[in-house]
């Protein structure tokens, strides 16, 4: 009952009303020193295929992270449903494996989740942000936790583009559910609190008080942009 509210708030929502995208993101772990053969190894492939239409590929080195967290980038496939299963079939064949067994001499897969996200705002802030953060949490009740985070943005306005959305594949047992993602066109901007003024102040305090009874929260990870592929 409880999913099929959610889908109503989000489905009835002005805001959902733009187009949610799915992802898939790998966690990779570099070897010291071959970042830069691991860029020119994924440049290689995928500037020689061409991309569908609306999916992008992003390499994003971990900037910031807890102990337990082994990736050191992420490789991210970003599109709609359709969009990811015609890049799914891109990846594959000679010529992806020859590249997918260069690449295990730099480094190797730790983790591989995807999901996709449930509300979007500030996709005109995007652009020229090499940084990005994101927060997860188990999360109990998920329409609790939609409403909660819709009035926190009512009141708290992001220099860039924030989204709150969903893991639908490689859950670990912590139980990740949800997560916040936001951007930050740099490094000045990620380090900083951005919480201004009273009312932001409050609101964000309001956000914590509703959903602190119906979820865990799990931490959180900062990324900074190596190159995007779209």
């Amino acid at each position: 009952m409880k999913k099929i509210l959610l889908f109503i708030f989000l489905a009835c929502n002005f805001v959902v009303a733009q187009q949610n995208i799915t992802f898939e993101q790998v966690g990779i772990k570099v070897k010291a020193g071959s970042a830069g053969y691991v860029l020119d190894l994924v440049d290689g492939f995928y500037s020689s295929i061409e991309l569908p239409e609306g999916v992008s590929v992003r390499l994003d080195y971990v900037a910031f992270k807890s102990h337990e967290v082994e990736a050191t980038h992420y490789l991210t496939f970003v599109g709609s449903v359709e969009g990811l299963t015609e890049l799914r079939k891109l990846r594959s064949g000679s010529e992806y494996s020859k590249y997918n067994n260069e690449i295990q001499k730099f480094a190797s897969t730790v983790s591989s989740n995807a999901g996709s996200t449930l509300i979007r705002m500030g996709m005109d802030k995007m652009e020229g942000h090499e940084m990005s953060q994101s927060w997860q949490w188990k999360v109990d009740n998920p329409l609790i936790f939609a409403t909660a985070f819709q009035a926190l943005m009512k009141s708290y306005s992001h220099p860039g583009y924030v989204s709150l959305g969903q893991f639908s594949h490689g859950i670990s047992s912590d139980g990740e559910s949800h997560y916040i993602y936001a951007t930050h066109k740099d490094y000045g901007a990620a380090i900083t609190n951005n919480i201004d003024t009273k009312k932001e102040q409050a609101a964000f305090a309001k956000f914590q008080q509703t959903i602190a009874p119906i979820s865990t929260y799990l931490g959180s990870r900062t990324i900074w942009n190596v190159k995007t592929w779209n």
